[in-house]
């Protein structure tokens, strides 16, 4: 997979992120996290889309198999043993 650009928008401004700009990550509180550098942030976001287009692929290969309900006679015996286990 080739490297993918990763850019930043917010209300309508944009900022490519490339591998040297630094991304500083900030609490509600105003109080500075940790600096992460853009190539982290661009490695971070191609693993993710890798890892959900693999599970897309993976999802697709898998059947599940179509739902069996038990006999009406089962179904009976079961309600029976739960009704004699709670008046117990």
């Amino acid at each position: 997979m080739a490297p993918i650009a990763v850019q930043v928008c917010f209300r309508g401004w944009q900022l490519a992120l490339d591998d040297t700009v630094d991304f500083k990550v900030w609490t509600s509180g105003h109080e500075l996290i940790a600096t992460l550098p853009g190539w982290l942030i661009r490695n971070l976001v191609e693993h993710h889309l890798t890892g959900a287009v693999l599970g897309h692929e993976m999802q697709a290969l898998v059947r599940k198999p179509p739902a069996i309900l038990p006999s009406s006679t089962v179904r009976e015996q079961r309600r029976l043993q739960r009704r004699s286990r709670r008046q117990k």
